[in-house]
C-alpha cells in the first residue's frame, strides 16, 4: 500500500509540474523570437506561456490577434494556428506554397503544423493538406 501511494504522489507531482506557466516573451528561444519578429512583430505578443515537463519544454505565443504559434525547446516552430484567420507564409516550404495555389487557388492557409515526418496543413475552406516532411503532397483530410 506504502509503494502505491508513493507511486501516486509522484505522478501527481510531475504532472501537477507539468503546467504551462507565464513567461516574459524575452525568455523565449532567440529562434522564437526572430521568427515572431520577422513574421509577426514582436508588438503583437500578447502572451508567452512555457510548457515545461520532466522531459521536454514547449512555449506558446499568443498574439493579441487570436493566432497561436508554438515552439519547441530550441525556438524551432511546430504550430502555427491562426484560429480560422490567415496566417503569414513566408516561412512554409515553397514546393508546400505552389501546391496550395495551383490546387486550391481560392484558399488561404489558416493553420500549419509540423513534426518530424509530416507537415499538416488547413485552409479556409475546411480542408485539412498532409505532405511529406520534403513537402510532397500526400493526402486531404476533409
Amino acid at each position: 500500500m506504502k509503494k502505491f501511494l508513493s507511486v501516486i504522489m509522484v505522478s501527481f507531482a510531475l504532472v501537477s509540474f507539468a503546467q504551462d506557466q507565464p513567461i516574459k516573451y524575452n525568455q523565449l528561444p532567440k529562434t522564437g523570437q526572430q521568427f515572431i519578429n520577422k513574421h509577426f512583430g514582436a508588438k503583437q505578443v500578447g502572451s508567452v506561456m512555457l510548457d515545461d515537463d520532466y522531459f521536454s519544454k514547449e512555449y506558446k505565443v499568443y498574439l493579441v490577434n487570436g493566432t497561436k504559434v508554438e515552439f519547441d525547446g530550441n525556438g524551432s516552430w511546430k504550430e502555427v494556428d491562426g484560429n480560422r484567420n490567415t496566417i503569414p507564409t513566408g516561412f512554409v516550404s515553397t514546393k508546400v506554397l505552389n501546391y496550395v495555389k495551383k490546387s486550391f487557388p481560392n484558399t488561404t492557409i489558416t493553420k500549419i503544423e509540423r513534426d518530424r515526418n509530416e507537415i499538416e496543413i488547413k485552409l479556409n475552406n475546411g480542408l485539412e493538406l498532409k505532405f511529406d516532411k520534403n513537402g510532397n503532397f500526400k493526402k486531404i483530410d476533409n
